[in-house]
């Protein structure tokens, strides 16, 4: 890394417009800067892989270390004067901060301290601010692991790889929670599906089209139904949006159309001749088993299912948060408040679920962050994904490739409705993955040709 020269160290960031900063730093230091940018590529490889589950907590340690080492030792530390101008990086300060404060209040500050670890991903951005622009390359290393991540659940569902753990009712997982596997492979169909229209040569269609029919199986197999109400709000949205705000494009969203279809076709037969009909049976088993719990649950008192389950836990979590409802409960002090609701405490009855003492999954990252930090920590969560929508919506005139990352906070807002996406590092990660694009500064917001 080479030194940078005094005009530029005496330089004061309001001289400068925005995104300056970080092209300086690049050419005072062109080896820091492609390496930072390999680093970031290497984490959202890692990010879907949790089969090494390891993997991208290194490569985090990796981000941050060589972030220090550039700003002190390379003498760019300039490249973050753009930090304090992003109304996002103040959102996720006063998020953790807001967080780490409520275990002084949490009944279970024990496991509050565990809740809080899986914020740790809050600091990519942070350690990668020099490198953000080029997050399409991110997203290019996303996809190849989550298509990894749908070959694995594949293989899974076919008998060719160990599922890991039998109980979870026959849906592979690739060694992780079932709803962590069905996002990350919702995100990437949805990334593979839409670019599709967007990113130019015949080569990419193919690898794209190739990948939307792997990661499209490995969602019904799956069998999240959160991640296929996510798939469908997304991807139809995505192309509609694609429809009317980059109208250059229109003739290609007719590709995306054929080309999902095209998957679909393949999959279903793939699952046909080499599956016995998994996939299809399993789609009618758990829409089937969905409807009839609904029904039940207007009529029985205990938990018989995931989806009586959940209209119990949010309905007691609104309790909860009437209870407490400008700070919450704390992290960690979420079941202290639950433990004796209906429902969902503990009983004589063998058929009902119960509640942990040391832990409570609301199932709604919503009802989650709104019970332990109260609706100050709401306003906060839905603050940083409404300026992050806007912003990437409002970019979309000038680079259509903005739809990807709209696509991605789409689905990771739906799925955040009926999972505790917020209680794991890669629910975490994923959303701050998915936030990237919309932080990038604006003069390195790259324009997209007109085709």
């Amino acid at each position: 890394m080479h030194a940078s020269t005094t005009a530029e160290r005496k330089t004061a960031p309001g001289d400068m417009i925005a995104g300056d900063y970080i092209s300086r730093a690049a050419a005072a230091d062109p080896f820091g800067d492609r390496f930072h940018t390999v680093l970031l590529v290497l984490w959202a490889f890692t990010l879907p892989l949790g089969m090494i589950p390891w993997a991208k907590e290194v490569m985090l340690g990796a981000l941050i270390v060589w972030g220090i080492l550039r700003a002190s030792v390379g003498r760019v530390d300039y490249a973050w004067w753009g930090v304090p101008r992003s109304p996002i990086a103040w959102l996720l300060v006063a998020w953790v901060a807001l967080a780490s404060l409520s275990l002084l209040w949490s009944p279970n500050p024990e496991f509050g301290a565990d809740q809080l670890g899986a914020l740790r991903f809050v600091g990519v951005p942070f350690a990668a601010w020099p490198v953000l622009r080029h997050w399409r390359k991110a997203l290019a290393g996303f996809l190849l692991g989550g298509t990894i991540v749908a070959a694995v659940i594949i293989a899974q569902g076919i008998g060719w790889i160990d599922p890991d753990i039998p109980t979870r009712q026959n849906r592979p997982a690739a060694s992780m929670s079932v709803w962590s596997a069905g996002l990350i492979c919702t995100a990437t169909f949805l990334g593979h599906y839409l670019l599709i229209g967007v990113k130019p040569g015949a080569a990419s269609i193919v690898w794209h089209v190739g990948g939307a029919a792997i990661a499209i199986m490995a969602i019904v197999l799956n069998a999240t139904r959160s991640c296929w109400i996510a798939l469908a709000i997304a991807a139809v949205g995505g192309v509609l949006v694609l429809f009317a705000l980059a109208p250059t494009l229109r003739w290609r969203t007719f590709l995306i159309a054929t080309a999902a279809v095209t998957g679909l076709a393949a999959s279903t037969t793939i699952d046909e001749a080499f599956l016995g009909s998994t996939g299809s049976n399993m789609v009618i088993r758990r829409t089937v088993q969905a409807l009839h719990e609904l029904n039940d649950s207007s009529h029985i008192a205990v938990n018989r299912g995931t989806v009586s389950y959940r209209l119990k836990a949010w309905n007691g979590g609104r309790n909860v948060i009437e209870a407490r409802p400008v700070l919450g409960w704390g992290l960690g002090g979420l079941s202290t408040g639950m433990l004796r609701h209906p429902g969902l405490s503990r009983s004589s009855d063998p058929n009902q679920i119960s509640i942990d003492q040391g832990q409570f999954n609301p199932h709604s990252s919503y009802i989650y962050q709104a019970a332990t930090t109260g609706l100050i920590g709401l306003a906060l969560l839905v603050g940083v994904l409404a300026v992050a929508v806007t912003r990437v919506v409002l970019r979309m005139g000038r680079d259509p490739y903005m739809i990807v990352p709209l696509a991605l906070l789409t689905a990771w807002i739906v799925v955040s409705v009926f999972e505790s996406t917020l209680l794991t590092g890669v629910g975490v990660g994923l959303l701050l993955f998915f936030l990237i694009p919309a932080m990038v500064p604006s003069a390195h917001v790259t324009v997209e040709p007109r085709r």
